[in-house]
């Protein structure tokens, strides 16, 4: 890694834990949380880390982070493909 790299915390949704109750969207005021018919996911680049979705999340499925370099944060559609959550 490169001194110019720039790491971010990702917020990521683990799809094991996951019951698609929609709380996590429904609650996110910026917008930042979205979903297909398999997977609920956090849009890097809209969310603020305000926390909003993580206190009614009933699994605790929302409260997960990866240091990952801003230049290679994970997609809306390679988290929607996720059956688990990356390895930090």
């Amino acid at each position: 890694m490169t001194a110019t790299t720039e790491l971010i915390q990702q917020h990521v949704i683990d799809p094991e834990i996951c019951i698609r109750c929609n709380t996590c969207e429904a609650t996110c005021p910026v917008g930042a949380i979205t979903h297909d018919s398999r997977n609920y996911v956090v849009i890097v680049d809209k969310c603020n880390l305000c926390m909003a979705c993580v206190p009614p999340c009933p699994t605790g499925s929302i409260d997960n982070w990866r240091s990952v370099p801003k230049a290679a944060a994970y997609s809306v559609e390679e988290q929607l493909g996720w059956d688990e959550c990356p390895h930090p």
